[in-house]
């Protein structure tokens, strides 16, 4: 079902692909910017008519998948910048 009242930030799906999308950008009287929980599609402009409500378990999982993306980021800086550097205090 199309989305009315847009709220930044919030979840929906994009309804051509129905893969929840989290809104970031307001173009007045164009569409939206929306994207996903890697950060694929931002900057893609896509049409109100295509903003459509997700429902809870939707939303859960973007969220679940945000979460499993941002420990594997931490992992991975964290393999790159030991925590046990060098002291450069002076």
């Amino acid at each position: 079902m199309k989305a009315n009242n847009l709220k930044l930030g919030a979840i929906y799906k994009h309804g051509l692909t129905d893969e929840p999308m989290r809104l970031v950008t307001i173009l007045p009287c164009e569409g939206v910017w929306m994207e996903t929980y890697d950060g694929r599609g931002y900057g893609e402009k896509i049409t109100f008519e295509d903003v459509h409500y997700a429902d809870s378990d939707e939303v859960q999982d973007f969220l679940e998948d945000v979460e499993v993306m941002n420990n594997n980021t931490l992992q991975k800086a964290q393999a790159f910048w030991p925590t046990h550097q060098a002291n450069f205090a002076m």
